[in-house]
């Protein structure tokens, strides 16, 4: 059986009518009739947030430079907090990206193997001179380059004065977030396909993530930092072509459904 092969699928109702309409009946009668209030369990749910302690803490500067530059920060209005938390957030899902590009490098080595060849495209640079780059040497590089990402960040939180082993609030709540993409990508019955869909869903939130860092770093006076950021972000914008194209192509051109 094949993620794309019709077959017998129990989960929905419509090929059971008999048994809808008496488990329709079943309710009608059994459950009395009254109009639902959720209102207390959104008071105590808006209670449980009001009295909830924070997700975490962002840590203190380590050394006497970092406290001067977080000090002379606050007097300027800026928010070096801030800018710590969402160095440690790209910090934590560039480590998860690496590890999610190495779990797709094996479900693209399955996949080649079950179809006895290559399964995707070599990638064309945009004037589409050359032969392209094999999918397998690609991947390669794409990890490679996240965790120069990885590496990067983790230069900027000690130049800010920051420990990059500290988990800040907002890389606690990124990893919580990217555990479900580990998991579709770790998952053995998932496609090579539904990988890359979830690898686009990945690629699409670290652009945005690196748009908003770059920005930050520029607001705080970071200049170069502010250039490397961005430099970064061309890398993840080239990620996300290339996994969208991918996934389109396996989606509209290959014929074999059991890489969809």
């Amino acid at each position: 059986m094949q993620p794309t092969t019709l077959g017998p699928n129990m989960t929905g109702s419509t090929l059971t009518p008999a048994a809808l309409a008496a488990m329709s009946q079943a309710t009608e009668e059994l459950s009395p009739f009254a109009e639902i209030d959720t209102s207390d369990m959104e008071s105590q749910k808006l209670a449980f947030i009001e009295e909830a302690d924070a997700v975490g803490s962002i840590p203190l500067p380590n050394s006497l430079k970092g406290v001067a530059k977080s000090g002379l920060s606050k007097l300027k209005g800026k928010h070096p907090g801030v800018f710590l938390d969402k160095l440690g957030e790209r910090l934590a899902y560039e480590r998860t990206g690496a590890r999610l590009y190495e779990a797709l490098i094996l479900k693209h080595a399955a996949a080649r193997q079950l179809a006895g060849g290559e399964v995707l495209p070599a990638w064309l640079p945009d004037d589409g001179a050359g032969t392209g780059e094999p999918a397998e040497q690609l991947l390669q590089r794409i990890r490679s380059e996240e965790l120069e990402h990885f590496q990067l960040l983790s230069d900027a939180i000690v130049r800010m004065g920051g420990d990059p082993t500290s988990q800040t609030p907002c890389a606690d709540v990124t990893a919580l977030a990217s555990s479900g993409f580990m998991q579709v990508l770790n998952d053995p019955r998932t496609t090579l396909a539904q990988s890359l869909n979830a690898m686009l869903a990945v690629e699409l939130a670290d652009n945005a993530g690196w748009e908003l860092l770059a920005s930050l770093a520029d607001d705080m006076g970071e200049t170069e930092l502010a250039g490397q950021f961005l430099s970064a972000l061309a890398q993840e914008q080239e990620h996300l072509v290339i996994v969208k194209e991918w996934l389109t192509n396996l989606v509209y051109e290959n014929p074999q459904p059991d890489l969809i």
